[in-house]
């Protein structure tokens, strides 16, 4: 959503020279966009519905965390290549490389099934052949590898769904300011791989090399899943184990008429996707198990820059219309962070501490803007107990209580720090304690409730679309490339696991990728 103007203003703090460049104005007025990259960060529920990312953080995958890749090769992989964090997600790429990968759900037979990346055409350029028997045989078979990181991977997490293939922007961070508009997008390279994605890999890595001295490992990227494509697999990887998948697994099974089904039982949009929606929803709250640490103090994001980010009144943020002088700041910031910031030095969780804002005053403001409440004085009256803490009763004062109020979750140690994150930590949480101590003082209801509606549109949290109920056997459907419905995006529903996308409706992403 748009950035509205906030009851707090910070102009004694300055941003961290990490980035330099940055606006203390614009990050005051973009402060609900900044706590949601915050709060959103590696997670797949946030991050798909604020899906545009346009911010980048130094990350860090532990050695030792294991790592998954789907190919129809069953040897180890050198050179550049893509992983995935859960099995499931490589599964949907454990398949023979001949033809299209499977279609979504929504594509008739005709459908050239080019929406989802054939990730190993980078590989086969480096890959030692066999003779062409013994290729043949390989090739109607998947396998699954796994890997261990073989030391503390180093990388450059992008947020958002960076790594979806729309015209939506969710590639605005890579192919307009990364890439600076280099991605060829009409040549569509090799056969099931999406325009421009094998160039994304090259691209990266050579920056990473090049532009930033080697310093980072590999990108870290989201779509139905998270991603890392990793520059070097022989490098940076112990090869813990390949095994050859079942034919159903690897979405090679063909129905009673010789046809190919649309994804096979275990890839996105099947007759039977449960094991890959169930892998996806696991981590709608985060990656988990400490496998990715992020460094909240010196990140990058456009909306700390003094930037239009909604052109005609775009919902997401947008970057693919910027001045390149604009991008060239923003890709500086970034350089330099890389450069003077290693991904693995402590920093404050700022995430933590937005989570505890959102699960404190989520429920809560819902409440409060609900048609349960009837009466000023039962508005009043729960307003005054949430900030009784915070009240000295001898002498009432508004403006000490809102301070104290969202200053509560920030430990004292860290009152006066100066990097973006703090920054907009507190204005959120500040807008939050404040608006809720006008409402109280309000003498009439719609008013009130309608300070708290507006305070909510600010905010944005994807936790009021989360669903609530849902069964055992089910899943919160959220729209996740390239599946999902409009409907799906404006008002999650529990679904099936075995078929959370099937209830047709139009498309969120479009009927085409990117092309």
């Amino acid at each position: 959503m748009r950035p509205h103007t906030t009851l707090f203003t910070a102009c004694s703090l300055a941003l961290s020279a990490a980035a330099g460049t940055t606006s203390v104005d614009a990050t005051t007025k973009n402060a609900n966009h900044i706590f949601n990259v915050i709060h959103d960060s590696m997670r797949q529920w946030g991050s798909s519905l604020h899906h545009n990312g346009v911010s980048f953080f130094l990350a860090v995958v532990p050695a030792g965390t294991q790592l998954y890749h789907g190919t129809s090769l069953s040897t180890p992989v050198n050179g550049t290549e893509w992983l995935a964090f859960e099995p499931e997600h490589s599964l949907v790429f454990a398949r023979p490389h001949r033809g299209p990968p499977p279609r979504r759900p929504d594509e008739g037979e005709g459908g050239d099934g080019s929406w989802e990346g054939r990730h190993e055409d980078l590989r086969r350029d480096r890959h030692d052949r066999r003779d062409d028997q013994s290729s043949k045989d390989e090739d109607a078979k998947g396998y699954l590898h796994t890997y261990a990181a073989a030391k503390h991977l180093r990388l450059l997490y992008i947020d958002g769904m960076s790594a979806a293939k729309t015209d939506k922007g969710t590639l605005d961070s890579q192919d307009a300011l990364l890439f600076d508009n280099t991605i060829d997008m009409n040549q569509a390279g090799k056969p099931g791989g999406p325009p421009g994605e094998r160039e994304r890999a090259i691209r990266a890595c050579e920056m990473a090399q090049d532009d930033f001295a080697g310093r980072i490992d590999g990108i870290l990227r989201m779509e139905a899943g998270f991603e890392i494509i990793l520059c070097d697999f022989e490098r940076d990887l112990v090869n813990v184990e390949i095994v050859e998948v079942a034919s159903h697994e690897s979405g090679n099974d063909r129905d009673g008429n010789g046809r190919k089904g649309p994804g096979g039982p275990g890839g996105p949009g099947g007759p039977d996707s449960s094991g890959w929606a169930r892998a996806v929803a696991s981590r709608y709250t985060g990656i988990g198990g400490g496998r990715v640490n992020l460094n909240y103090e010196h990140f990058v994001t456009a909306f700390s820059y003094d930037l239009d980010l909604f052109p005609e009144g775009s919902v997401h943020p947008r970057l693919n219309h910027l001045d390149q002088s604009d991008l060239q700041r923003i890709r500086k910031d970034i350089t330099s962070t890389l450069l003077t910031h290693d991904p693995r030095e402590f920093s404050w969780n700022w995430q933590a501490t937005t989570d505890m804002i959102v699960l404190r005053y989520s429920d809560e403001l819902s409440y409060l803007s609900s048609d349960k409440i009837e009466t000023t004085e039962q508005l009043s009256k729960h307003i005054n107990k949430l900030m009784a803490p915070f009240t000295d009763f001898r002498e009432r004062n508004a403006s000490a209580e809102a301070d104290k109020c969202s200053s509560q979750f920030i430990p004292h140690t860290l009152k006066d720090v100066r990097d973006i994150a703090a920054l907009a930590v507190h204005e959120v949480a500040h807008r939050v304690c404040s608006t809720l101590i006008e409402a109280a003082a309000e003498q009439d209801l719609v008013s009130a409730q309608k300070g708290i509606k507006s305070l909510m549109a600010y905010l944005d949290w994807t936790t009021w679309k989360e669903c609530r109920g849902c069964q055992d056997n089910e899943i919160c459907a959220v729209p996740i490339w390239p599946m999902g419905s409009i409907e799906d995006y404006e008002q999650p529903q529990c679904r099936d696991a075995s078929n959370p996308y099937g209830n047709g409706g139009e498309s969120y992403w479009g009927r085409e990728p990117r092309h």
